[in-house]
């Protein structure tokens, strides 16, 4: 893709047209899942809002019933036969990334019919990117649901098998924080003891989540995607601004290479989802305008690097979440020698790569909390700057220079990502 991937889940089936593109436009979209194509669903349309996306440079999943993995692996020539009349329809359109297998395969024969669909894809389309989105990892899923000795060891061997380009998950727990065992057993069935600082545990699952999934794709050198919420439901609360965007910044420095938002349409009022961005009378919320700035911001600003940057590594400053390491002053790094906030934030140190420069991607860890947060270079350094709002790099306001270091600051709002250029 020629644009960083940020995308949505639709679900939507027969109330979309070609106009409706038009939100995704102002959404920030670049990419999108179209909606549910079924034996009755009208051919013409689908490919009018095709054509919208194309003109949009937007990039489309195409969400085609025939092309779920349901029996791939015991009947693949009746799959085949079903995916190629869908290729045939749709799969030729510029717009197309792929098609979708489905999602969260966890019984049964799920995942030999994953691993048998998305290779047959590949055979009929190899251009296109097929589209499987799995679930989050919890402890114990080993033996009830992934049936191996380790998440890793499953991980590898399904994109291995399945020759997956993406690593594609959701996880909403971070919109839960203080998750405990009685919300594991609810949602999940497993029991084990809360962890001492249980009143974070969302948070240490969605960050656990970040550092498996990219450490199995990093493994096998394919591109790790999450998907992160933007709907109220359940014991997830209703994201705000200043969640969107933290979920957004920690992700991408954590090392997510494309992002799925859950979800856009309501479509009906169930359960307790509530303030989607755009309502079950197709009126956009409050969510929409947030969600908005959200992805057009980080796209101004941060979209064409993090589309062509190496991700290298990614540490915590203050307190350390999932399975991340913990920053130490004066060995984490060989040139960043510390980070500081007089305002006692937390922060994800995220370091990336890009035409042979050094640079270090720092998010504010709070969802709430606004502060200063510094970064401490080393003089071996031969210059560190900051990248502006226009993707320029610049002297930072609050930069200072000691006999010793260069200290690089900046104020940052909930969830806000800084960007520095560091030459050695």
């Amino acid at each position: 893709m020629n644009r960083f991937p940020i995308g949505f889940w639709n679900y939507t089936t027969g109330e979309l047209s070609a106009k409706d593109v038009k939100d995704w436009v102002e959404l920030g979209m670049t990419m999108a899942s179209s909606p549910n194509i079924t034996e009755d669903t009208d051919k013409k349309t689908i490919l009018e809002i095709l054509d919208a996306c194309a003109e949009n440079d937007i990039k489309v999943i195409m969400c085609d019933k025939r092309t779920f993995w349901k029996g791939a692996s015991e009947r693949p020539e009746e799959y085949r036969a079903r995916s190629a009349a869908a290729y045939e329809d749709f799969g030729k359109h510029p717009a197309v990334f792929g098609f979708e297998i489905g999602d969260e395969p966890e019984r049964g024969n799920d995942f030999p019919d994953c691993v048998a669909a998305h290779n047959i894809q590949l055979e009929l389309a190899p251009n296109l990117t097929p589209f499987l989105n799995f679930l989050p990892y919890w402890e114990g899923q080993e033996e009830t649901i992934l049936k191996a000795p380790s998440f890793l060891d499953w991980a590898t061997k399904m994109i291995k098998d399945a020759n997956l380009k993406v690593l594609s998950y959701d996880c909403y727990t971070q919109l839960n924080p203080e998750m405990e065992k009685e919300a594991h057993l609810k949602l999940f069935g497993y029991d084990r003891d809360p962890k001492p600082d249980s009143e974070e545990e969302g948070i240490h699952m969605y960050f656990r989540n970040l550092h498996l999934y990219r450490e199995a794709a990093e493994r096998m050198g394919i591109s790790p995607w999450t998907t992160l919420l933007s709907v109220g439901h359940w014991k997830y609360r209703c994201p705000n601004e200043d969640d969107l965007r933290w979920q957004l910044s920690t992700a991408v420095a954590s090392g997510m290479e494309g992002i799925m938002w859950f979800h856009i349409y309501e479509r009906e009022c169930r359960l307790n989802y509530r303030l989607a961005p755009i309502d079950a009378f197709g009126e956009r919320t409050e969510t929409f305008n947030w969600l908005a700035r959200t992805n057009k911001y980080f796209l101004h600003q941060f979209g064409d690097f993090f589309n062509r940057a190496k991700w290298i590594k990614t540490l915590h400053y203050g307190k350390a979440y999932g399975e991340f390491e913990l920053w130490e002053k004066d060995k984490s790094d060989n040139l960043v020698m510390d980070v500081s906030s007089p305002h006692n934030l937390k922060a994800v140190i995220g370091f990336f790569e890009l035409e042979g420069k050094k640079y270090v991607a720092v998010v504010n860890n709070s969802p709430t909390e606004t502060g200063l947060i510094r970064i401490h270079v080393s003089k071996k350094a031969k210059s560190v700057l900051q990248w502006d709002w226009n993707s320029n790099l610049v002297c930072g306001k609050y930069t200072n220079v000691t006999d010793n270091e260069y200290i690089c600051g900046d104020w940052y709002a909930p969830g806000q990502m800084k960007l520095y250029c560091i030459e050695g």
